[in-house]
């Protein structure tokens, strides 16, 4: 099998097992872009760093954090993708998660075979 073809089945399973549902909002100028409405996918929303941090460093002690804010990515498959091209910008809301968080896109890259990832970081409230 061509590696391009299983690489395509890999991330369609991962969007149908770890996908969820989110809200794109394109944005023109800090407000709704009339010629690009809101549409809601299904994509896979990786939130946070996989690393933690030191909160302090007080007589030799530590506590570490881990958070799931600030800087996230967007995994889109390209071929069930057919909404707007991306701007930085353009709002992501996570619809089925506490507080449905919201992020702007920072930066897009569509140098992947069959995926377009979209690096979100935490919008301003």
């Amino acid at each position: 099998m061509d590696w391009r073809a299983l690489e395509a089945r890999v991330d369609k399973a991962m969007t149908r097992a770890f996908g969820e549902q989110v809200r794109l909002s394109f944005m023109k100028g800090g407000r709704a872009d009339p010629d690009r409405g809101q549409i809601v996918v299904r994509a896979v929303l990786h939130t946070g760093g996989d690393d933690s941090f030191p909160l302090s460093m007080t007589d030799g002690q530590s506590f570490r954090t881990r958070l799931a804010a600030g800087q996230a990515e967007l995994f889109l498959n390209r071929s069930e993708y057919s909404g707007p091209a991306f701007e930085p910008g353009d709002s992501v809301r996570a619809l089925g998660r506490d507080g449905q968080p919201r992020w702007e896109v920072a930066s897009i890259s569509d140098r992947y075979s069959h995926l377009i990832v979209v690096s979100l970081t935490e919008a301003a409230r």
